[in-house]
Parts: C-alpha cells; sequence; structure tokens
C-alpha cells in the first residue's frame, strides 16, 4: 500500500468491522448461556363451573288414556267456570271499528276534506297551515287529516312542504299539477 504511495484503509476497516461483528455474537452467545432459563408462562385458567343439575326429568313417562281424559275434562270444567266479562276482552276495541268505518268511506272524507281546503284558501288559493286546520282536535282527527293530505299529494292535488324538520307543514292547492315547492 506504501508502495502506491498512499495508505487505503478500507480494506483494514472492513476486516476489522467483520472481526468486530464476530467476536459480539460469540460474545452473546455465551452471555446467553449463561442465563437462567426463563419460567414458562402460566397460562390463565377460567373457572368453570359445575353443569347444573335440572328439576326436569328427561326421561319419558307413562300416562295412562284415563289419566289424559281425566286432565281434559278439568280443563274444560274449569274454562265453563270463567266468568262472562274476561270473553269481551276478545273482542276488537271500538277504535278499530271507527278506524274501519273511516277507512271504508275514506274517498269520500278525502272529498269532503278537499272541499274544505278549497272553502279555507279561498279564491286567491293561499297556502294553510296544518296545525291552524287541525285546531284543537284530538289525536285521530290530525292522523285521519294527514292521511287524508297524503292521499290528495299523491293523486296531485295538493303540495306540501315542511320547511323545518319538526315545524308545520305547508299546504299547497294544486290547479294542473304544479306546484311553488318544486
Amino acid at each position: 500500500m506504501r508502495g502506491r504511495g498512499f495508505i487505503d484503509f478500507s480494506v483494514s476497516g472492513t476486516a476489522l468491522l467483520s472481526s468486530a461483528i464476530l467476536l459480539r455474537m460469540k460474545s452473546e452467545l455465551i452471555l446467553k448461556m449463561e442465563e437462567p432459563p426463563k419460567p414458562p408462562l402460566e397460562r390463565p385458567t377460567d373457572f368453570v363451573p359445575p353443569p347444573l343439575a335440572f328439576p326436569l326429568r328427561y326421561e319419558s313417562t307413562t300416562t295412562s288414556v284415563e289419566e289424559v281424559i281425566k286432565g281434559l275434562l278439568e280443563v274444560l270444567t274449569a274454562e265453563r267456570m270463567l266468568p262472562p266479562s274476561t270473553q269481551q276482552i276478545l273482542r276488537t276495541p271500538e277504535v278499530f271499528e271507527q278506524v274501519d268505518d273511516f277507512l271504508v268511506k275514506i274517498e269520500e272524507n278525502i272529498k269532503a276534506f278537499l272541499q274544505r281546503l278549497l272553502a279555507e284558501a279561498g279564491p286567491t288559493r293561499n297556502k294553510l297551515s296544518f296545525l291552524t286546520l287541525l285546531g284543537k282536535g284530538d289525536p285521530l282527527d290530525a292522523v285521519r287529516m294527514f292521511i287524508m293530505l297524503l292521499f290528495l299529494a299523491v293523486e296531485g292535488r295538493v303540495g306540501l312542504a315542511q320547511p323545518l324538520e319538526f315545524g308545520d307543514i305547508e299546504i299547497e292547492l294544486k290547479n294542473d299539477g304544479s306546484t311553488s315547492f318544486d
């Protein structure tokens, strides 16, 4: 190296680095052998309760025909002794009967409601308010009025708009199927 006129340390540096790495690996191996072995990790054990003893017998039992007939007769006699007021509970409530009458005459009710809307809007066909139309009606009237409004909206006779999410519903009567809400 000196014969060339300069000293090249790269070859000697590479040899020094590789010998240092080998020495380190050997010393780590020796230190690893001196360490005591790690105890095995304990696996957590879950408590498994013993199975429950069910109070039911699952074996098949023999029942005679006489016992079955006797049990059925007891049930039938107990049913006859029930007061007649419990049978009235099974009757349909009057609310459903009223709804059925409303649904049977829905077309007539819609026509009458449309006439009421035309009368309230006047000749200028002003926008109407659902809450104003409802007034102080009961909840059943509110539901009926809303259903009729939906039918009229589907037929294209009225336009419905609700500017606020939980606000009043604006009702606009249509002449030719167009509305200013579009």
